[in-house]
């Protein structure tokens, strides 16, 4: 097809766990090669693994392609390949354009020359000639911001700074196709959002990405289609949600497996990333008096609120609410609203003070302890203003109808956004209290 960017078909690599066995191999198929012999990479070896067995898949123009999967799954090894870093042992892989790759903290990077010196190497590196990268400079260099820095050494560097200028150097080469690694984790919430943003455009103007994240969020929100790998093979492939349900579901055998009893895992969890953009109030469980309460009884709707406010406007807010178990296991019952077409959430006006209600109508869950999982994002740019995982917001689902511990609810002026019906909006994608 005509608008197929890249086009893998049977791509399988294979690796050997034993050094020097390793070596060994390297060396037996240098010597055959040097004698003209053809090598029979189809079968394995002692020691050897499939790290990408037999996969196949297309990425088109303007698409982004989300890849999912528990360390060692194959996801970066697969980017390698599509690289040219590693030559796969079966298959084939056919490109349509320029790609630009960010597949590790600081790849391409020679640490001991200044940040301008490496703008120049990894401009080249990735395709540009110089009278290119003289244009761009100053763009780079402003997208990176690490102007202070420029002229010293990037073993100076810190992790986000080499991940600010080697994502600045891939996104100003004007990439057909972009290759991103587990990036978007490093650095603070104003960089990830910057980049956000960059890739938006980058997909409007029929760009298409690869991402590799353990960010179900950044997943979710900026791919169109997701892969998942497991153990070298791809288990499924198609839309974002369906995807992220079945790589879930894995993870949880595996540490179940790991644990061999839910009495054994932790329950410790506090995770906070908050932009300047939005100012938070309040957030909790109400119960049928429209009070704050911890306690609410099994087979209620749970009835969840959220007062903010922004300090910018926000065309097309997306909201997403999760429960997690009571060892912070999995999200169990989730509501998300993003590219829903049921609900239509009204521009936010900055400075404005906000109410959002989200209910889960008599939600499955057996009793015991939740935390809330908050989102916010911006639906043009995929920018995320706020996400909240705390011990703070724990509840008990229980089954005593005559205990409820009642705390008194601080009142704001707001304007509320009404989400009642969340009925048809809700995503199980976890496995609980069936």
């Amino acid at each position: 097809m005509s608008d197929t960017v890249i086009k893998v078909e049977g791509l399988s690599k294979k690796f050997c766990r034993n050094l020097r066995r390793s070596m060994y191999y390297g060396i037996h198929d240098l010597g055959r090669n040097l004698l003209g012999i053809k090598l029979n990479t189809q079968y394995l070896k002692k020691d050897e693994f499939w790290a990408v067995d037999n996969a196949s898949f297309e990425l088109k123009k303007g698409e982004t392609l989300g890849i999912i999967g528990v360390n060692g799954s194959g996801k970066s090894t697969l980017l390698r390949l599509i690289t040219g870093i590693f030559p796969p042992d079966k298959g084939r892989i056919t490109i349509k354009g320029r790609i630009g790759s960010l597949i590790a903290v600081g790849a391409g990077f020679h640490p001991h020359m200044t940040g301008r010196e490496n703008i120049f190497l990894n401009g080249t590196i990735l395709g540009m000639n110089k009278h290119e990268i003289k244009q761009k400079f100053d763009a780079i260099v402003d997208f990176a911001d690490i102007s202070g820095f420029l002229d010293a050494p990037v073993s100076t560097y810190s992790s986000g700074m080499r991940v600010r200028l080697g994502f600045s150097i891939a996104v100003h080469c004007d990439p057909k196709i972009l290759l991103i690694d587990e990036v978007l984790s490093v650095g603070d919430v104003s960089f990830q959002n910057k980049c956000l943003r960059k890739i938006s455009e980058l997909t409007k103007g029929a760009n298409a990405i690869i991402l590799v994240s353990h960010n179900l969020d950044h997943i979710r929100t900026t791919s169109d289609r997701v892969i998942l790998l497991n153990k070298g093979k791809i288990v499924k492939e198609g839309k974002s949600d369906d995807v992220i349900a079945e790589y879930l579901k894995i993870t949880r055998k595996i540490q179940l497996d790991n644990m061999g009893s839910l009495n054994n895992l932790k329950t410790k969890l506090s995770t906070n990333i908050i932009s300047e953009d939005i100012e938070f109030f309040d957030i909790g469980i109400l119960d049928i008096n429209q009070k704050k309460t911890k306690n609410i009884d099994m087979g209620e709707d749970i009835r969840i609120f959220y007062e903010f406010r922004f300090h910018i406007n926000i065309k097309t807010p997306i909201f997403g609410v999760g429960l997690r178990d009571s060892r912070n296991f999995n999200i169990v019952y989730e509501c998300n609203l993003y590219k829903n077409k049921d609900i239509k959430i009204p521009q936010l006006k900055r400075h404005k003070i906000y109410r959002l209600y989200i209910t889960f109508k008599k939600p499955n869950i057996l009793p015991g302890v939740y935390t809330l999982n908050i989102g916010f994002r911006n639906g043009d740019t995929f920018e995320h203003y706020q996400k909240i995982i705390s011990d703070e917001n724990k509840f008990i689902i229980n089954n005593n109808s005559n205990y409820n511990f009642i705390i008194d609810h601080k009142k704001y002026p707001v304007s509320t956004i009404e989400l009642d019906s969340c009925w048809k909006i809700e995503e199980r994608i976890g496995i609980l209290g069936y």
